[in-house]
């Protein structure tokens, strides 16, 4: 069965926390799942951290696959600086980073279809103990760019843009749909995928008469059937991020 929540009603919990890689105070809020606690769980993780002005995530990789998703602020991943909007991918037991956020903080998405124990940090001790074989894919997909209002209303037909099409196989992909007010779109079998995501980033996705709006994220386990959903008055554009059957 589906797993839905609104963004407006995820934000009601997001809290201050001293982050686990840097030490500094940032803010996380949860949308599906519980931070690591040293368990890999066969369930959904979801969750948004914003960034403090000028903060660095250090170099980690955790041990499953996941997307994150960079949604407001500034700032960069490893050597490459993000736009506003972007999606990046790893492969798990991945290095990656560091995360810098801008002068004006960096806000991302983490989505994954399994819980992870927790970050392995490279600058820590033990992390080489970690390491299991991967395939150790990364993919990023930058300068994505929403429409206006006005522009999104006034669409009149629905489109599906590959993101990441150097990464597709084995169900895996990420694309952006965007649907003008009223339409309706069933999306992929989630049985071909290890699970998927959508996260609404402009209007809002209408589901069993309830309304999903800005930030507000969906999963479907592979077992489930395809979403069958409309876009709101003013539209719908979201990201369809698909997981592997098979993690590499």
């Amino acid at each position: 069965m589906v797993q839905a929540i609104s963004g407006e009603t995820a934000l009601k919990g997001r809290r201050p926390i001293k982050s686990r890689g840097t030490g500094e105070q940032h803010w996380r809020t949860d949308y599906f799942g519980k931070p690591g606690d040293g368990t890999l769980k066969e369930e959904p993780q979801a969750f948004l951290i914003e960034m403090q002005a000028n903060e660095t995530i250090m170099p980690h990789f955790h041990e499953v696959d996941q997307y994150q998703v960079f949604v407001s602020g500034s700032g960069s991943v490893g050597r490459s600086p993000h736009g506003i909007l972007a999606v990046h991918y790893a492969d798990h037991h991945t290095g990656y980073g560091p995360i810098i956020a801008g002068p004006l903080g960096y806000s991302y998405f983490t989505l994954r279809a399994k819980s992870d124990p927790g970050a392995h940090y490279l600058h820590k001790p033990g992390y080489r103990e970690a390491l299991k074989p991967s395939a150790k894919r990364h993919g990023v997909a930058d300068g994505i760019v929403l429409s206006t209002e006005p522009v999104l209303i006034d669409r009149k037909e629905l489109a599906e843009e590959k993101l990441m099409p150097e990464l597709e196989g084995d169900g895996r992909s990420v694309s952006l749909i965007r649907m003008g007010p009223g339409m309706s779109h069933t999306g992929p079998d989630p049985r071909a995928t290890g699970g998927q995501y959508y996260l609404v980033l402009n209007g809002s996705l209408e589901l069993d008469a309830a309304s999903y709006p800005k930030w507000s994220t969906l999963f479907l386990a592979s077992a489930d059937a395809p979403l069958a959903f409309k876009a709101g008055a003013r539209g719908l554009e979201a990201l369809l991020l698909q997981f592997s059957r098979k993690e590499s």
